[in-house]
């Protein structure tokens, strides 16, 4: 049998009353000390905390480790999701932590982290350092702006690797994200006339564009509306754009955006682009045609001294 790890062990301790809702690692000690080094017990809640009135986090943090604890006093912890707590506030707990730790990781770490993610699942090779690791505009731009986490059990995670394509999985996050919003009560249906979806709740009705993308930022320049009816409904108000990221994620989000207010849009001629093998120069008579026009003459007889006497 497999031992729980520290942070399951630290939440089995509060189940069963043995440590208080705020606790420090002295506490800790003295329950873990026969399964963790105590050097490790006293630094790991400090590498896995989130300090919100100071908006700081602790190092594993900064590299990619979801955060564990709240850090609500010089020397005080509080889990992330307290087991004390009904189990909706615990999962908001965890989501609202885990957006905040996006905030706050440095940007060269998180565009890391990011492409890292995105490497692992979607299969597709991608460079997870460059000479250039600023912030770019695409990160720059996501921030301004809440994602919504959409919380997906173990069966809509099952649901969405059946799914094959991207739309057909950001189609089904947003079913699911107004399904839990609205608590099964609207109603929604295929939308015929330029959008994708239309829901409809205490007599009002509202369209959605949906767009999807397994990228973990909005990636605005991948983002295109192909038919012409899309384009009126959402440039006239009539539509809302629903992008999907992260879809293939344990925690996808919905940016809700509106045109005129988060973006516009610009016509573009599209045509299909095609590689040209290019030529080896070392070779420059590989495939071209040979004729010989007297191939049994002699060759360059006036060459030789010895004929020329």
């Amino acid at each position: 049998m497999t031992q729980p790890t520290f942070w399951e062990q630290v939440r089995d301790l509060r189940q069963r009353g043995l440590i208080d809702r705020v606790w420090k690692t002295g506490d800790l000690a003295e329950q873990l000390r026969g399964s963790f080094k105590i050097n490790y017990i006293t630094v790991a809640p400090g590498n896995c905390y989130i300090d919100q009135k100071k908006r700081r986090i602790g190092d594993y943090v900064k590299r990619g480790q979801d955060p564990k604890v709240w850090r609500v006093g010089r020397g005080d912890f509080e889990l992330i999701g307290d087991p004390e707590d009904p189990q909706d506030i615990q999962v908001s707990e965890i989501e609202k932590a885990n957006i905040l730790a996006d905030e706050l990781r440095p940007p060269t770490h998180k565009r890391i982290i990011d492409r890292a993610k995105a490497f692992y699942q979607s299969g597709r090779p991608e460079p997870l350092t460059s000479s250039n690791d600023s912030v770019d505009d695409d990160t720059l731009m996501a921030d301004k702006y809440n994602p919504i986490v959409v919380s997906l059990d173990h069966s809509d995670r099952q649901r969405l690797t059946d799914l094959r394509t991207t739309e057909g999985k950001a189609m089904f996050i947003v079913e699911k994200y107004l399904d839990h919003k609205y608590r099964g009560k609207a109603r929604v249906i295929e939308d015929k006339d330029g959008a994708d979806l239309r829901f409809s709740i205490d007599g009002k009705t509202e369209r959605i564009e949906v767009k999807g993308t397994a990228s973990t930022t909005i990636a605005w320049q991948k983002l295109k509306v192909s038919s012409q009816e899309s384009y009126d409904s959402l440039k006239g108000g009539d539509a809302l754009m629903y992008r999907v990221v992260d879809v293939d994620g344990p925690r996808p989000r919905i940016y809700i955006l509106a045109h005129g207010k988060d973006f516009t849009m610009e016509p573009e001629a599209r045509w299909a682009v095609r590689r040209i093998a290019p030529k080896d120069n070392r070779y420059p008579l590989r495939g071209e045609p040979y004729r010989y026009n007297r191939p049994f003459d002699p060759v360059a007889d006036e060459e030789w001294e010895v004929v020329r006497e």
